[in-house]
């Protein structure tokens, strides 16, 4: 299982699945359920990343709408001020559709090392946000520099897969906050904390993201797990470290998979690939429901 980017196979995998998409149901909406989209997730991911997850984030991000305008999405038009500079800015690059496609897909299996967008700076405005909060950006990127095997983006996908930055969000688990960091760990690592607090509970995520990663990499350094170390990680965050070492790798599970591939689904939104990540309503299936 690797988490780099693909092939030309990849790509035409890719291809394949989102042309099947368009041509059942038109935006695809109603040509097959979200859930059901993550019923197959096991069958696909459970052969490997690669040639295979590739087709199906590519296939969420279409029934998102995550997908550039020119590459089978749409552009909502409900922005803010700073989005709209951003997507203008995209626009104006006028890059191909399949550039896009491969960057998309570079992005959506690669490290979660990449830099979230922002606008241009310059001497009458400083740079600003695109993807996430303007008043989380800050937390987002320290977080993401802990250690050198999560980053910004692999932060804010999170969150807006398990919470869509709602720092009230309450899970069927328990647990409290805007990144979902099981209750027992944040009260570890913030004793007298409070989960509610969004700048608290992502300084929690960083931290604890960066104690999985380093619980995987012994894991895979022993011999005794396969797989990419964020990927586990990744797993582990949703379903315990115990889960992962027991199945030697990413388990074979819906619920972990699923997760991992969800997560992965937002990395190009995050670096301003496709619209922006709050314009997308939030779907069934898509969240760690």
């Amino acid at each position: 299982m690797t988490a780099s980017g693909g092939s030309g196979q990849e790509s035409e995998s890719s291809n394949v699945v989102v042309q099947a998409a368009v041509a059942a149901g038109g935006c695809g909406c109603l040509a097959i359920p979200v859930g059901g989209v993550f019923a197959v997730a096991s069958i696909f991911v459970m052969g490997g990343f690669g040639v295979l997850l590739m087709p199906l984030v590519i296939l969420i991000m279409f029934f998102k709408g995550l997908l550039p305008h020119d590459f089978g999405g749409g552009l909502n038009t409900d922005l803010t001020p700073v989005e709209r500079i951003c997507e203008d800015l995209e626009a104006a690059q006028n890059t191909p559709a399949d550039q896009l496609a491969a960057r998309t897909q570079q992005i959506a299996l690669g490290d979660g090392l990449g830099t979230l967008e922002i606008t241009p700076s310059s001497s009458s405005s400083p740079s600003q946000p695109c993807t996430v909060p303007a008043d989380l950006y800050e937390a987002i990127v320290d977080a993401g520099s802990v250690c050198d095997v999560i980053g910004p983006v692999t932060i804010a996908a999170q969150i807006q897969y398990e919470t869509g930055f709602d720092a009230d969000f309450v899970g069927p688990n328990g647990a409290r906050g805007i990144s979902q960091v099981p209750t027992d760990v944040f009260e570890r690592l913030h004793k007298d904390g409070d989960p509610l607090d969004a700048q608290q509970s992502i300084k929690a995520q960083g931290a604890y993201l960066c104690e999985l990663a380093a619980q995987a990499q012994s894991l895979v350094d022993a011999g005794e797990a396969t797989g990419s170390v964020l990927d586990l990680t990744l797993a582990a965050y949703d379903v315990g470290m115990d889960a992962v070492r027991e199945e030697h790798g990413l388990p074979a599970t819906e619920e972990a998979q699923s997760y991992v591939v969800g997560v992965r689904t937002w990395f190009a939104s995050m670096e301003g690939i496709g619209p922006p990540p709050r314009t997308m309503p939030d779907g069934p299936g898509l969240r760690d429901t």
